[in-house]
């Protein structure tokens, strides 16, 4: 019995993911740098930052003179790279430092050009001629040169978006420890791409600064005020959007737009799943959040669609779940650890990455229960649709799902 569950694991599991990848994988692929990141930027001050700002710089301009390196993480658009763009502005901060750079790291990054870019911003902080020597250097001495430039000077550097531990690995080596109270700013999705210092994870914002943000995005000409008749309505639009700037900021700018009456909002709430799918204005939501997606190797794919067969606020007992990748048969072996070790690994792996909620921990590296973003599950569900992935096919859950305390309703 259990060798043909593993035979369906197979079938509906990572095979899937690699055989029937679709065209919007490689349309994805080639899509950075999202209009709407650009636009939570320019809203004149995004709602709830303030305080984590004021902590940011105090880790920044005070405290030891080692070099020192200071992460924001947190999934896609929970406004990041907002904060730490409101962060290196701050008049404190650039009187503080001698030089600074915001390096972008885009999934298709070429080191060359993104080492001449971070010279050219290093020698126009300090209003200095820029070595037209840099376009023809090759990769190490470009390298060189940001080193011996820094080791003069007290730095600050940004690093936006870093995906990969391997380009922490590489860019480190230019950046010099020069005991000068050096800091270096890195955003990511995933904790695990740098060694920090410090390391904040940026928390969603709580309902009554999400309802401020949606009343100043939507209510411009009313003075931020919602009128009576659409308060019940706009609750529950932000309420949807659980927190995420982003959501509220597209889904509020698009309501800016339409007729203030009962019957509109009503039919904008009600398709709101499908609205996401097909307007325009809101496919930024789901491209952000399809990047960490597009980042997984196929088995963490296949452990994060799998999420899309329960329920909308579920609480999933950590420990069964596990239980049912192995059955599924999603698991990799690996010689000298059980699947078990593995499979906890990959839950790590998806927490780690901000695609996974945790709700309980028992020890350290254990959680007891965890869950999914509401707007990420649109993301999976919409993602398995496109591959053909059907968890009714898959026989292991319709054995296992009803055992007792798989998971539990969330409190709303």
């Amino acid at each position: 019995m259990l060798e043909n569950i593993k035979k369906s694991g197979e079938r509906y599991g990572s095979n899937v993911i690699e055989q029937r990848r679709s065209n919007s994988d490689a349309i994805s692929d080639t899509w950075h740098d999202p209009p709407m990141a650009s636009l939570l930027i320019e809203e004149a001050e995004v709602v709830g930052i303030e305080s984590r700002r004021e902590k940011l710089i105090n880790w920044l301009v005070e405290g030891p003179s080692n070099r020192m390196v200071i992460s924001t993480v947190g999934i896609g658009g929970l406004g990041k790279t907002t904060l730490v763009k409101k962060l290196y502005e701050n008049d404190k901060v650039t009187a503080h430092f001698d030089c600074h750079a915001w390096i972008t790291v885009s999934k298709s990054y070429k080191m060359e050009e993104l080492l001449r870019n971070m010279i050219k911003q290093l020698y126009k902080a300090k209003k200095q001629s820029i070595p037209v020597e840099i376009d023809t250097m090759e990769q190490a001495t470009l390298m060189e040169q940001i080193r011996l430039y820094l080791h003069e000077h007290r730095y600050v550097v940004v690093f936006d978006d870093v995906g990969k531990k391997e380009f922490w690995d590489y860019i480190e080596l230019a950046l010099p420890k020069n005991e000068k109270g050096n800091r270096i700013l890195i955003t990511s999705r995933n904790k695990d791409v740098a060694p920090s210092n410090y390391l904040y994870k940026l928390p969603i914002l709580p309902l009554e600064k999400a309802w401020v943000l949606f009343c100043k995005k939507v209510f411009q000409r009313e003075g931020g005020l919602c009128p009576p008749e659409l308060v019940k309505l706009s609750c529950a639009v932000v309420e949807r959007c659980e927190g995420f700037p982003l959501a509220i900021v597209a889904k509020g700018g698009l309501l800016s737009t339409k007729d203030k009456v009962i019957d509109v909002w009503l039919k904008f709430h009600n398709s709101l799943s499908s609205e996401l799918k097909n307007n325009p204005d809101l496919q930024d939501i789901s491209k952000i959040l399809s990047l960490s997606y597009h980042d997984l190797s196929y088995n963490l794919k296949v452990c994060l669609l799998y999420f899309g067969m329960f329920p909308k606020d579920y609480y999933i007992n950590c420990a069964r779940l596990i239980r049912l990748w192995i059955a599924e048969g999603f698991v990799k072996e690996m010689q000298g650890i059980t699947l078990e070790e593995v499979a906890q690994g990959y839950l790590n792996q998806l927490i780690h990455r901000s695609l996974v909620q945790v709700n309980v921990v028992v020890s350290i590296g254990r959680t007891r229960s965890c869950c999914i973003h509401d707007m990420m599950l649109e993301v999976i569900l919409s993602r398995s649709e496109e591959l053909g992935f059907h968890w009714s096919q898959c026989r292991t859950t319709q054995i296992l799902i009803e055992l007792p305390d798989v998971s539990q309703f969330r409190t709303m």
